[in-house]
């Protein structure tokens, strides 16, 4: 397959992190290759720290996308409400949600940051192919300013 038409394809969030994109190394398996290789390819837990990480990426990168996170009204994952309504899935908790929102906040009236994300040109979330050492690897790039000719 041509690299333009695999870059075109990893756009798409189910193909760069579904079957396709699993046929590529990525950041995340860096670690995994250090840590423990044996591992490698093996998914992962959902981690609540990951989530909260998540929930910030996309509220500032892809706000439309906010809304497929799953929050819960609980005071921990350890509760009986929690544990009702999320059936074993790790999901956010409203608490999480409000300071990550603060955070939004606080970045979105730093003019610098807000303008640096938000100008005019950017694109966002650009993913990315190259092969090294006969391995084939995929990335993105949060944010592509081509006015400040930075990749944030």
């Amino acid at each position: 397959m041509k690299k333009e038409k695999i870059i075109e394809m990893l756009r798409e969030d189910e193909h760069y992190y579904g079957d396709f994109g699993k046929q590529y190394l990525s950041n995340s398996d860096i670690s995994t290759l250090l840590k423990n290789p044996l591992d490698l390819r093996t998914p992962s837990k959902t981690n609540p720290h990951f989530l909260v990480g998540g929930y910030f990426h996309t509220a500032i990168l892809e706000p439309d996308k906010i809304k497929n996170f799953k929050i819960v009204e609980a005071s921990s994952r350890n509760t009986k409400a929690y544990k009702e309504i999320t059936n074993g899935e790790v999901c956010l908790l409203q608490h999480e949600v409000d300071k990550v929102e603060a955070l939004v906040d606080k970045m979105m009236n730093n003019k610098v940051c807000r303008d640096l994300i938000h100008a005019e040109g950017n694109e966002f979330e650009v993913p990315g192919v190259c092969e090294l050492a006969g391995n084939w690897w995929k990335g993105k790039a949060d944010i592509v300013n081509h006015s400040e000719k930075l990749v944030i």
